[in-house]
């Protein structure tokens, strides 16, 4: 094994390791490779305050870094999503179908130390998407605007899968109470921190279930905006969680 693909899989097995992709940049440096130099310039911006004086020219530096190089860094991966994004170096944050992505995730994470997925077409494979261990790589799944409904929650929240996912966007997916009730009742979701839930059908049953869920004290960010929310829900989430909720 050549010592970069050592480097490329520690990176894969610990993406949110700086310290890894500092060495891989290193060598890649000494290489002659111009990764390096991108890896480096991402997570200087990465790591920037917003009135950094240096940022604007990092930013020129990682547009021109991208200009040059980003098909080749991409590799395959216009074959099997809609977009991409790099943060710190490599593709960070992906837009796919969900059968796309199920039928190509040995492959995607494979090519980068994905972390954010965006998926779209989610209800026609929902079981399959469920059964994926490759959910377990992620740390924010974006499902918003799919026609979910309570039957395909349910499914997805008994997914074992879900132990590493920190953030969960279900907006604008036709929940109601029931699937609240449901996902709160999952055994997996235990590192979840942010849970976006806006405009759905949720109302009063479903956030009891939620306030007396374990899941109410771990979730740090919870939006609720444009659900079933009357004075008596607000109470409920007014008693709860009140300091981290939107709605």
């Amino acid at each position: 094994m050549r010592r970069s693909e050592a480097f490329f899989d520690a990176i894969l097995d610990d993406p949110a390791s700086n310290e890894l992709r500092s060495l891989y940049a290193g060598w890649l440096e000494a290489e002659g490779d111009p990764l390096g130099d991108f890896i480096r310039t991402q997570c200087a911006l990465a790591e920037a305050a917003s009135d950094d004086p240096n940022a604007l020219a990092l930013e020129q530096r990682e547009q021109d870094l991208l200009a040059a190089h980003e098909a080749e860094w991409a590799c395959e991966l216009p074959n099997h999503v809609h977009w991409w994004t790099f943060r710190r170096g490599f593709v960070h944050e992906i837009s796919a179908s969900a059968g796309a992505f199920v039928a190509s995730a040995p492959r995607l994470f494979r090519m980068a130390p994905i972390q954010v997925v965006h998926l779209d077409g989610v209800r026609d494979c929902i079981d399959s998407l469920a059964a994926s261990p490759f959910l377990k790589r992620i740390r924010f799944l974006d499902l918003s605007d799919n026609m979910l409904g309570n039957r395909s929650l349910r499914v997805l929240a008994q997914s074992p899968w879900l132990t590493n996912l920190q953030g969960l966007n279900l907006s604008s997916s036709l929940l109601s109470d029931a699937g609240l009730a449901a996902l709160v009742a999952s055994p997996y979701l235990t590192n979840l921190e942010e849970l976006y839930l806006c405009d759905n059908r949720i109302g009063r049953s479903g956030i009891r279930a939620l306030t007396e869920s374990p899941l109410s004290e771990q979730l740090k960010v919870l939006s609720l905006r444009f659900n079933r929310i009357d004075a008596v829900t607000a109470g409920l989430l007014e008693d709860g969680v009140a300091a981290r909720v939107s709605f």
